[in-house]
């Protein structure tokens, strides 16, 4: 499931975050990256350790914390690790999947990543977020303040950046629920269940409720 969350945060935390890295250096995002990924990971980081990254971890927990989509659809249960990557010219991050366990020494299960972009897309050239889904790819250049999370286990890359600087939060959380298809079942079912609360929306409620209902017998049911 990959799933945008527009607004994640407000214009006054956005310019806050953006005053709390405007005097941080930033380093070679090849440190946290895999043998198999150095070649394919071309981008500048501030690690999740650096002092500046207290203060913008809590603003965007508590952001994501009030965002009932991300709540359901994630089921967060602990941050696994965030850090702010930085792409310029010529940067880029090649397909790949995000490590499936987080933030040594204190080791974390990473279900669910998450990027909230910094930068507005009219200001850099390329630097799509892009996923490979059912044999295709689809990409996302999310205004600034707008997120997206998507399954760990989910295949993608960061296009070339051709001019600009494009900036955002990245991170990544362990779910209650382990299964990322449980996860979007689940998501579903709340969705439903919130549109039937408010008498809205029914035939989309009867939709995802029926879709919930054949999918659960599907994986449990062994004739």
């Amino acid at each position: 499931m990959i799933l945008t969350l527009p607004d994640l945060i407000t214009p006054e935390e956005l310019v806050l975050i953006k005053q709390k890295l405007a005097a941080v250096p930033f380093a070679d995002g090849k440190a946290t990256a895999g043998e198999l990924l150095h070649a394919k990971k071309q981008n500048q980081q501030i690690p999740w350790d650096h002092p500046v990254m207290k203060d913008i971890t809590n603003l965007v927990m508590q952001a994501l914390g009030r965002h009932d989509a991300f709540m359901s659809a994630a089921q967060p249960r602990r941050l696994a690790a965030m850090l702010v990557s930085r792409y310029g010219p010529g940067m880029a991050y090649g397909s790949h999947v995000d490590s499936a366990v987080m933030g040594a020494p204190h080791h974390v299960r990473s279900d669910v990543s998450f990027t909230l972009f910094l930068s507005e897309p009219d200001t850099y050239e390329g630097g799509e977020l892009a996923f490979e889904v059912a044999g295709s790819e689809v990409s996302f250049k999310l205004p600034a303040r707008s997120a997206i999370c998507y399954s760990t286990g989910q295949l993608h890359r960061v296009r070339p950046v051709e001019s600009g600087e494009r900036l955002a939060v990245v991170g990544w959380v362990q779910s209650l629920v382990r299964d990322p298809g449980m996860r979007e079942l689940l998501h579903d079912l709340s969705t439903a269940r919130e549109l039937l609360v408010g008498k809205e929306g029914v035939e989309r409620s009867l939709e995802l409720v029926n879709k919930c209902y054949s999918n659960l017998l599907r994986r449990n049911a062994e004739p």
